[in-house]
């Protein structure tokens, strides 16, 4: 009862109340992409970092060729091997939410979240969510203008297991539905991509992005290898899937970049959560971040200690998630600099 109480405190003091020209630095979509259960251990871990690393690094030259800027760095999660939403509401709403007593305070506290705060500053906002599937009354409590659950993104292709779209799909989805035309106001998006999330079988493949169409064109994937229940009988054939899944995620992430290198949207790339412990053999929070843009966007998080590149360094301090939020605010509200997060 008492940290709940310090809990409501903690999200009535909110230092950007009242603030004006909050990310008036930003003059483009913001895109806040979360890769489910991306974490630590595909840079620390060798079944995993020997891929991983490889994939970023390569992906960081070639985005560095098409003129995009990045830096990357690491945050503690909240949760671990499940529970996204609350990784996704300490994100947006700059607290500490390790529990559903600390989401549900947080939904009722009143408190605006980071999408509440891009709304007023002028940006369309939305979430673009392929793995709900039921209805989701507390979205109406997160700053999102916008919803898009799996049955609005127009997939007509067979779901991978549990998985319900792939990442590509998601994002071809994201581009047709909120980023094609004229709007008049950027994009300020959540986006959870799910292709690395367990059974982790089957895994896509990436393909030429003018192919996916309505998604049908992944049916032949969705039934290719062996059942999650012949697979997850062995737990290393669990960890090989999951290496492969999160390297998809990864692929597909960079080569999305790259697709709009000539006008780059600001794309802040998190992992949700660490997979679970026999999977991740890493028992640390943390997961990776990386901030995707044009150099003069990217450059306003070198504060932050993370260095150029997709891998970040092996000693940068590891910040916690629920920093984030304000951190954002302030690297790009250029008239609001004197507003200092408590």
């Amino acid at each position: 009862i008492a940290e709940l109480r310090d809990f409501r405190l903690a999200a009535a003091n909110d230092p950007y109340d009242g603030v004006e020209g909050l990310l008036d630095a930003v003059d483009r979509d913001v895109l806040v992409v979360f890769v489910e259960s991306y974490g630590r251990t595909s840079l620390d871990t060798p079944i995993y970092s020997r891929t991983h690393l490889d994939t970023l690094r390569a992906g960081a030259a070639r985005l560095a060729g098409l003129g995009l800027a990045m830096r990357s760095g690491l945050v503690a999660a909240p949760t671990r091997g499940g529970q996204s939403w609350l990784s996704h509401a300490t994100f947006a709403n700059g607290l500490w939410i390790t529990d559903q007593n600390r989401y549900g305070a947080a939904l009722v506290s009143g408190r605006r979240t980071l999408f509440h705060l891009a709304a007023e500053a002028g940006f369309r906002t939305a979430a673009v969510m392929p793995q709900i599937t039921l209805d989701w009354p507390e979205s109406a409590h997160m700053g999102f203008e916008t919803v898009l659950a799996a049955r609005d993104l127009g997939y007509r292709g067979l779901p991978f297991n549990w998985v319900t779209m792939p990442d590509q799909f998601t994002l071809s989805a994201l581009d047709r539905l909120l980023r094609s035309g004229e709007h008049g106001r950027h994009l300020f998006a959540q986006v959870a991509l799910s292709s690395s999330h367990a059974p982790w079988v089957p895994v896509p493949e990436l393909i030429d992005w003018e192919e996916v169409g309505d998604g049908t064109v992944f049916n032949e994937m969705a039934l290719s290898g062996d059942t999650p229940e012949a697979v997850w009988r062995d737990r290393e054939r669990v960890r090989l899937q999951y290496r492969r899944a999160i390297d998809y995620s990864l692929r597909t992430v960079i080569d999305y970049a790259a697709r709009h290198a000539d006008r780059p949207p600001l794309m802040i790339v998190l992992g949700d959560h660490q997979a679970a412990g026999f999977v991740a053999q890493d028992e640390r929070p943390d997961v990776p971040v990386h901030v995707i843009g044009p150099e003069h966007l990217v450059d306003r998080v070198a504060a932050w200690g993370w260095r150029p590149g997709l891998v970040p360094a092996s000693d940068t301090p590891v910040l916690s998630m629920g920093e984030l939020r304000n951190l954002i605010l302030e690297a790009f509200s250029d008239a609001a600099k004197k507003a200092s997060p408590n």
